[in-house]
């Protein structure tokens, strides 16, 4: 054998094989971080998006809201609507969705009472 021969020796391919194995090892973990990190930020997505739902609903049903039992809502999740008096003439609405697993978001909303002289009169 000549020392002229071009070519890599079975040592050199195997430390190849093993650098390139430990970067694909890093990708693939960086990716399995980012997919988990997707799927957190849909889930928190959701949360927001019934207790916005939640708040909508209250805004709709007027001043005289006390809230809904809870509810289980598509995806495992949870929400439970409160209301009570803040201020004079003022009610805190909090909404709570519980997420899937653990977790819980809060939405608080303050919605104004309606003033005792136009309770019962309806308009025009």
């Amino acid at each position: 054998m000549t020392r002229n021969e071009r070519g890599f020796t079975l040592l050199e391919v195997m430390v190849a094989l093993v650098v390139l194995s430990l970067v694909a090892l890093g990708y693939l973990q960086l990716f399995h971080g980012s997919h988990r990190l997707v799927g957190d930020a849909r889930e928190w997505s959701q949360a927001v998006e019934y207790a916005e739902d939640a708040i909508e609903r209250a805004k709709l049903s007027g001043p005289g809201f006390t809230g809904t039992p809870a509810e289980s809502l598509p995806g495992g999740f949870r929400r439970e609507v409160t209301s009570r008096p803040w201020q004079p003439g003022l009610t805190l609405v909090t909404v709570t969705v519980f997420l899937p697993g653990s977790g819980r978001f809060d939405l608080d909303w303050l919605a104004q009472d309606q003033p005792a002289e136009q309770r019962g009169r309806v308009s025009p």
